[in-house]
């Protein structure tokens, strides 16, 4: 009987260590999806990241399209800023909602989210960071109901869960479109 309890305990104690050691290495060996290059010009592998930061995009944009520019502020991390597409430098929530407010007002932008990749990428002093990079479809229409789009890629980190820090590259189509058109530009850049 004796020997039987210290066989099932030792079992149990090997399995707890396997798992243990499995848990460890996985840790260890996030899956490499790229790589960048540090503010120092090092390249650094991009590793992928969790996969819930992207609900906290999700719901950014779509507070965007609701006008919610409380709730906006509130998903910025205090030191936000965001480069635009144009070289502006946007610092802080209230800058930034006198810009939407203007650029909503000018031409009714609505975003539509194609796609997040969450990342994570080591800085220059070891520390991991959060990173999402995303592709978003924007529509506007001025006031004479003229639309036009520009798809933007933007490079978002995180902070604690916040916005922190965002790069916007933009493409712009000018004219009118209409609903083929849309699916076409739309194929375009989800094949480029």
């Amino acid at each position: 009987m004796r020997h039987m309890i210290f066989t099932a305990l030792s079992a149990l104690l090997v399995t707890a260590s396997i798992v243990e050691a499995g848990h460890h290495e996985e840790n260890e060996k996030l899956p490499v999806i790229g790589m960048g290059l540090s503010v120092g010009g090092e390249s650094k592998p991009l590793y992928a990241g969790d996969l819930s930061n992207m609900k906290i995009w999700e719901e950014y944009i779509q507070a965007h399209n609701d006008r919610d520019f409380e709730k906006i502020a509130s998903m910025n991390a205090e030191d936000f800023s965001v480069v635009m597409a144009n070289g502006q430098i946007v610092v802080g929530s209230e800058a930034q909602r006198k810009t939407l407010e203007g650029w909503i007002q000018e031409s009714n932008t609505t975003w539509e989210i194609q796609w997040i990749i969450p990342n994570n990428a080591e800085n220059d002093e070891g520390e991991m960071k959060e990173w999402l990079a995303t592709g978003q479809m924007l529509t506007m229409t001025d006031s004479e109901g003229n639309t036009s789009m520009e798809y933007h890629l933007v490079d978002v980190k995180l902070d604690e869960g916040k916005i922190a820090l965002g790069y916007v590259a933009s493409i712009e189509y000018n004219g009118s479109i209409n609903a083929s058109q849309r699916l076409e530009i739309k194929d375009l850049f989800l094949l480029s």
